[in-house]
């Protein structure tokens, strides 16, 4: 793994990403509007962990896309903890600034919860302060007429423990490009399409079956999927900021975690020998308290 670099040493300009969860969740083609490059991580599933980097948004951005994990709730099979750590390597040198947990937005059951704390458990419990959870089909939320807020409060136990865990970070992306966030505001209908947030989304009806090869079709897609992404980039950067510019490197903390154990076990000792000497200068105080009184009965 790569080493730990200090707030100051990290460069403002540049944001790495790294993006887990399991397969056919939407991940790859998640990392592919971040970068607005195309097709660069490849969306069929089943390929190896991939790095990429690119401008997004006048920011320069390095997306590592981590193998898709399986469904097994009560184990990691081998491979997949050798390919999540060779993923998180990718991310050298430093390690990653967020973790985005890429999940659909459907029901999130008890066994998924189960699957999801097993691998990201192979990245200390640490990783959970640099999570954000990436909900993808967007899109679905619509059909269903519910708020993101009304489908984390009726999502259950699990969806609520995942929430907790990330501190109720999330962002919610349409994979058909529309923008979703808590953020919503109120739809207006405007001249037969629907204005939100200053711009002009067209309802999909017969009438307009034939814009969709014109070039402002293609403007307008493009220029949503770049406001989710300024969205996105801007959620991440007050995460940043909440954890003091630190970004998420597993040797780091590992070695935090051995620096505190071993000043627990100092001050465990110090206190026991302080306590053992307490002890024993007492006593001697006792003796020496005890000693004129013996001498008197002796004379008696």
């Amino acid at each position: 793994m790569g080493s730990w670099s200090p707030p100051g040493n990290v460069d403002s300009s540049e944001l790495k990403i790294f993006l887990v969860g399991p397969r056919r969740t939407g991940k790859s083609s998640a990392g592919n509007t971040l970068l607005s490059q195309g097709q660069v991580f490849e969306t069929r599933g089943g390929g190896a962990s991939t790095a990429a980097s690119a401008i997004t948004s006048g920011r320069h951005l390095t997306v590592v896309d981590a193998q898709g994990w399986g469904s097994s709730e009560d184990f990691v099979p081998r491979e997949e903890k050798i390919e999540l750590l060779r993923a998180l390597s990718l991310c050298e040198p430093g390690g990653p600034h967020v973790v985005l947990l890429v999940i659909p937005l459907l029901d999130f059951t008890e066994p998924e919860r189960r699957a999801v704390e097993r691998r990201m458990e192979i990245l200390t419990s640490a990783v959970w302060r640099h999570t954000m959870v990436l909900f993808t089909f967007g899109d679905l939320l619509r059909g269903r007429g519910k708020s993101v807020q009304e489908h984390i409060q009726s999502g259950g136990c699990a969806l609520r423990w995942l929430m907790k865990k990330c501190h109720y970070r999330y962002y919610v992306m349409d994979n058909k490009t529309t923008i979703i966030s808590e953020k919503e505001t109120l739809k207006q209908e405007v001249n037969g399409g629907v204005r939100k947030q200053g711009k002009t989304w067209w309802k999909k009806d017969a009438k307009e079956a034939g814009r969709k090869s014109t070039g402002s079709e293609a403007d307008w897609k493009k220029e949503a999927e770049q406001e989710q992404v300024r969205e996105l980039l801007s959620k991440v950067e007050d995460m940043l900021q909440e954890n003091g510019g630190w970004h998420f490197s597993l040797h780091m903390y590992q070695r935090l975690e051995e620096e505190w154990s071993r000043r627990e076990q100092e001050l465990r000792a110090r206190l026991e020998a302080e306590t053992g000497v307490g002890r024993v200068r007492r006593k001697q105080e006792m003796d020496v308290k005890m000693e004129p009184e013996k001498e008197q009965r002796l004379e008696t």
